[in-house]
């Protein structure tokens, strides 16, 4: 007789994952609540925070409004394939054990063109935050950012967004315009064309990291909706979320003394045009597949999944408009 399959794997994994996902929020929190605490309310700077805070609120309530939805849409479709919607007992395990949500709901929403303009748009938003994040971390002295970027990957992009842009605010100083130690200036002078080199050396090869992740991440989203069902598919989703790492790292082993010395983030023009990119070129897939423009707006509805992605692009945009407004 054989043995009956457990399904203590798959829940667990879920389970797991809104424990990681309400712990790397609380760290977050900490991070800011820590740093908050030691120089006080911020006083004019209140305000803002109580911005981002409204929209980092409202970002998550939207986006997963329809996550839940999206796994009660999940559950019911398997239970209908299988004959089980008649079913009193649920059959979570099951479900988990025969279901990837993630590849489906990626899936769903990359079905149509009309769905894929509104996920294209999150990798856009995800390559320029993953850099705004490494240099305002390194500026502002802000540890272990790489938190605020899983949990983006893990909850959503605007939510986490948000949460860093709390962050910047709370962790207002700046690295030194000078150096801090008290070296003679005799000692200075001898060692300034050095730091000039190094300086100039460092940052420049650091600047160019920035437009090759941005195009990167656009190649790939480009190539993701006519790789689904191919072997590729997967590879070239995961890439752009390896990738929201890089300039983190890139920041972190670069010796930077001082904030003059920091590399710059592309400017906002770069910064938004690789988003209009996407955007041009979903809408310009979606004429050529006989579809209007007014299938557009209706798609972000047609699936929980793609309401979820829509609703985070959408608080992205307000996001991101308002951090480039206030920062």
């Amino acid at each position: 007789m054989a043995e009956p399959i457990s399904n203590v794997r798959p829940i667990s994994i879920l389970v797991t994952y809104m424990v990681t996902a309400l712990a790397l929020t609380l760290c977050c929190i900490h991070i800011i609540w820590r740093r908050g605490a030691r120089v006080g309310s911020g006083g004019s700077r209140r305000p803002l925070a109580g911005t981002f805070i409204a929209l980092a609120t409202v970002s998550l309530a939207s986006t997963w409004y329809y996550m839940l939805r999206y796994f009660q849409w999940s559950y019911w479709d398997w239970a209908y394939t299988r004959s089980l919607e008649d079913s009193a007992a649920l059959q979570l395990g099951l479900w988990l054990r025969d279901t990837s949500l993630f590849r489906q709901a990626w899936a769903s929403t990359l079905e149509t063109p009309a769905r894929t303009w509104w996920s294209l748009q999150i990798f856009g938003f995800c390559a320029i935050w993953s850099i705004e994040l490494a240099v305002q971390a390194k500026r502002r002295g802000i540890p272990h950012p790489w938190v605020f970027m899983l949990l983006g990957q893990i909850v959503a992009i605007s939510f986490a967004a948000n949460v860093s842009f709390i962050a910047f605010i709370v962790y207002d100083n700046f690295l030194p315009s000078k150096p801090s130690n008290d070296a003679t200036q005799s000692r200075i002078d001898t060692a300034q064309k050095g730091r000039r080199e190094v300086k100039s050396t460092s940052s420049s090869l650091v600047n160019l990291w920035w437009p090759l992740i941005l195009g990167i991440n656009l190649a790939c989203a480009i190539c993701v909706p006519d790789s689904f069902g191919s072997e590729r598919f997967m590879p070239l989703l995961l890439l752009p979320h390896l990738l929201s790492f890089v300039p983190m790292a890139v920041t972190h082993f670069v010796n930077i003394r001082t904030a003059s010395e920091l590399p710059s983030p592309p400017s906002l023009w770069l910064q938004f045009g690789s988003v209009l990119g996407l955007l041009i070129f979903a809408t310009v897939r979606v004429i050529n597949s006989g579809g209007s423009l007014q299938s557009i707006p209706s798609a972000l509805y047609e699936h929980p999944a793609v309401s979820s992605v829509g609703w985070d692009v959408l608080c992205c945009w307000i996001s991101f408009s308002a951090w480039s407004l206030f920062k």
